[in-house]
């Protein structure tokens, strides 16, 4: 008996084990077997601004070769890595060392020299390597000097020197690195994005349009479509946040009266916390802390005793590493705290800046 349940067990573990082997694979579709490939697929992703890049590849090795000008041979094109082409991928269109690019995938090849290099994005991302490259089909040639680096014996791309719009693409094997350079214009891809998702559900709600509009206001853009947008909003449904939205975008565009009217209509429908949450969310969520300030400084106006907008003050002064103005702001919070309960409040705001900042 003991015989026959050691038995079932057995092959309930085996099922198990075989079944765990196939859940996270997908159908065969041909007559091969897997086995392990000698250059491993590897796939990066990054995304500036709001633009997502993503580069699929295979790692070959060094193995004690010769790799540049002898098995990657100068003046000829490379794969620019190992198997099928090496691809990458644009979510929207893209600046490579100054060329515009359009949104899509490529191939990328390489025409490696002792001086500089050639950086291929063709149209055609299918190929099996560059055997079968067509010069007709390329999408953009930049030139690109090769540095000497530390050796990396497994081919490999990586991001560096990131910035909010801007990115290094960096090839790095053997002892040379190959970069080039990324950049999105934020502002314009972002629009165009926004124009696309308001044709959708966003379009519907008074969330969406004014998350529209608080956008172009925090970056000073589209302010004219910023008002077509909070307007929309409003019809749907008229609530603080877009009421004072609205005032915001007409005092940008030189309408003081009409704004003064829209916030005074906002002070009734909000309170503090309701105006200190929209300089939150320019900071938090936009990164905007110039506009965050300026929001603060607002709420100020029309609660002049509020420690909280003080505190606010310092945490984004902070926030953009301006530390003398951080303490006047965080100094002058202390001095409107009413009791120690505030007091502590804005000390644990001091705290955490002086951690972070």
């Amino acid at each position: 008996m003991n015989a026959k349940i050691t038995y079932l067990t057995f092959i309930l573990v085996i099922s198990q084990f075989a079944y765990s082997q196939w859940e996270s694979r997908d159908i065969i579709t041909n007559d091969n077997i897997s086995y392990p490939e000698t250059s491993k697929m590897a796939m990066i992703s990054h995304t500036i601004g709001i633009t997502e890049i993503t580069i699929k590849y295979h790692r070959p090795a060094v193995r004690n070769r010769n790799i540049f000008g002898t098995l990657v041979p100068y003046g000829e094109v490379w794969r620019a890595g190992a198997n099928e082409s090496t691809t990458i991928r644009f979510q929207d269109d893209v600046i490579i060392n100054g060329q515009t690019l359009k949104s899509g995938n490529y191939g990328i090849h390489m025409i490696p020299d002792k001086d500089k290099w050639t950086v291929i994005f063709s149209k055609n991302h299918v190929q099996w390597g560059s055997f079968y490259y067509d010069q007709s089909e390329d999408a953009l040639r930049v030139e690109v000097t090769p540095q000497v680096s530390d050796h990396q014996e497994y081919l490999t791309y990586n991001f560096e020197n990131i910035e909010a719009n801007k990115v290094n693409i960096v090839l790095k094997w053997a002892g040379l690195k190959i970069p080039f350079t990324i950049e999105v214009d934020e502002i314009k891809t972002t629009i165009a994005v926004i124009e696309d998702e308001l044709r959708t559900l966003p379009r519907f709600s008074w969330r969406g349009n004014r998350e529209a509009a608080l956008y172009c206001w925090l970056h000073n853009t589209n302010l004219d479509k910023a008002l077509k947008w909070i307007d929309r909003s409003i019809s749907y449904e008229r609530r603080f946040e877009n009421v004072y939205q609205k005032g915001l975008i007409l005092e940008s565009l030189g309408e003081i009266e009409a704004s003064n009217v829209l916030i005074n209509e906002a002070l009734k429908l909000g309170s503090e916390s309701m105006f200190l949450y929209v300089g939150r969310e320019a900071l938090g969520h936009h990164n905007s802390p110039e506009k965050a300030i300026e929001l603060f400084e607002n709420a100020l106006k029309y609660f002049p005793k509020s420690y909280k907008a003080k505190m606010l003050i310092g945490n984004a002064y902070g926030w953009m590493g301006k530390k003398e103005k951080a303490d006047i702001a965080f100094n002058d919070a202390l001095v409107l705290a009413k009791n120690e309960k505030e007091t502590n409040d804005i000390k644990s705001y001091i705290n955490r800046y002086k951690k972070n900042y």
